[in-house]
């Protein structure tokens, strides 16, 4: 029962949080992460919309984690994290290269 209690309340302040956060203003990339969430677009973030968007959302970390994992040993070492960060920021300064 704990679980359960645990697992709705944790739900509803995400929920929470995102709307406050990201309240669908068009901020951010997509118009906020409240609308990206909001699959069908009636305004309101249903418990599988919910569960889609995390699932979305730990795709997306695993493929970081895997693209980090240089040598593919399953761990991540500060080496390879700080060479990712290095690679994105170079990817930024590359794209802002093209703009001007």
């Amino acid at each position: 029962m704990k679980n359960v209690v645990l697992i709705v309340l944790l739900a509803s302040v995400s929920v929470w949080s995102i709307a406050d956060n990201h309240g669908g203003s068009g901020k951010g990339r997509k118009g906020g992460l409240f609308k990206q969430m909001d699959a069908d677009g009636d305004g309101n973030i249903s418990a599988q919309e919910h569960e889609q968007a995390i699932a979305e959302m730990v795709s997306k970390r695993r493929e970081r984690f895997t693209a980090m994992d240089v040598d593919g040993n399953g761990v991540v070492t500060k080496e390879e994290a700080k060479a990712m960060r290095g690679n994105r920021s170079k990817k930024g300064e590359s794209s802002d290269n093209k703009k001007n």
